[in-house]
């Protein structure tokens, strides 16, 4: 069954009509969607982050790094119902634990290849979880999970093997915990500006 997409101005306006997902590239409809970071504070205190590997079988980006769980907004579906629902259908995380995420920031971008132009906002969340929680494979939508300290991520975002957006998220993340600061990273204005590019 196809996902529908509301199309609206702007993300406050009430939707003119909807579109099928698949259709929104062709003509530039922006699209919203939300990602979640998950995270733990290990007995050390440092941060060790939940990386998803995408099924292989997925008709995008398969087999790429992911964030622990994301999905875009369906027509009539509000930002923290869907991150419930994709938490408990990707990552199997109980609803108890998936509404302690936090709203943290949005990220925009637009890019474009062989199927059309996706002018994009994500509102992202993060979500820390117990040291001894383990998400596991729901749908079929995730090949595995990887706990990974920062620095391992850090460099994983950097490689072909992670999906671009989710790249941004995670990058965000780094930024605002600090593991990112702009005595450091000669590049951290190019970041922060880069993930806040609107269409």
């Amino acid at each position: 069954m196809q996902k529908m997409y509301d199309v609206m101005p702007q993300f406050s306006d009430p939707p003119l009509f909807c579109m099928e997902r698949a259709a929104t590239s062709l003509f530039g409809v922006k699209r919203y969607g939300v990602h979640i970071n998950g995270f733990v504070r290990q007995d050390n205190k440092e941060i060790a982050m939940w990386i998803a590997r995408r099924s292989y079988c997925k008709q995008t980006y398969a087999g790429l790094l992911d964030n622990l769980a994301a999905g875009g907004l369906a027509s009539g579906m509000g930002i923290r119902e869907t991150l419930i629902k994709e938490c408990q259908e990707e990552s199997c995380i109980p609803e108890s634990l998936a509404a302690r995420a936090v709203p943290v920031s949005t990220i925009s971008y637009t890019y474009e290849d062989e199927r059309g132009i996706f002018p994009e906002c994500q509102f992202v969340y993060d979500l820390e979880v117990p040291i001894d929680f383990v998400p596991r494979v729901g749908d079929g939508e995730v090949h595995e999970f990887y706990l990974w300290p920062l620095d391992k991520v850090k460099e994983a975002i950097a490689s072909p093997d992670f999906k671009p957006n989710c790249s941004l998220v995670v990058l965000d993340f780094l930024i605002r915990h600090g593991y990112l600061d702009a005595d450091t990273e000669k590049h951290y204005q190019t970041f922060v500006e880069g993930i806040h590019k609107t269409l």
